[in-house]
């Protein structure tokens, strides 16, 4: 005579475990009064081929639906990037816009260090030049830029400097002339 045999009419249906994340896969099964090595009572395993997705699981940039909620690396994912809008793209990306992504978006890159993404020619890596702008975004407008001129001090107030005393900058600095 044998006892609980598979089909008892009150045996449970049991779910592989294929990953043994302790979720199973709905589409392989098998009925036993006892529960079989391999096996779960759990049915909603979304992916039984890899142990880091199941129902409630930390979403990560992977290429999996960790969580089992029907999207791949969403934007909310535990390891997702900031990434900073680059509207004029310079390649810098502006610190005051930005957003979170498992990938880089089209327009956005992962630095925040452009101080004006309005002007291509403004950036970390900029050249200074004589405009009125902080072309690299030192903090400082104008500041040995590449078109500056030479200025030469008038001492004596006559128009003409001295070729002995001479200031790079984009105007004339007091008591210098430009020849």
């Amino acid at each position: 005579r044998t006892i609980d045999e598979p089909d008892a009419i009150d045996a449970p249906t049991w779910y592989a475990d294929g990953d043994a994340d302790g979720y199973g896969d709905v589409r392989v099964t098998t009925v036993s009064c006892n529960q079989p090595a391999g096996f779960v009572a759990d049915a909603t395993d979304c992916n039984d081929g890899a142990a880091a997705a199941w129902p409630g699981a930390l979403e990560v940039c992977d290429g999996l639906d960790n969580d089992c909620d029907g999207t791949v690396d969403e934007d909310s994912a535990a390891d997702a990037l900031t990434w900073y809008a680059d509207a004029d793209a310079d390649g810098f990306g502006d610190p005051a816009s930005s957003i979170t992504s498992c990938s880089q978006p089209a327009g956005y890159e992962s630095d925040a260090l452009d101080c004006d993404d309005s002007r291509l020619d403004v950036h970390p890596t900029g050249i200074e030049s004589c405009d009125g702008l902080d072309n690299d975004c030192d903090g400082s407008v104008d500041e040995a830029a590449v078109d500056a001129a030479d200025w030469y001090a008038d001492a004596d107030g006559d128009g003409y400097g001295s070729p002995y005393d001479r200031q790079r900058s984009c105007t004339a600095p007091a008591g210098y002339v430009g020849s």
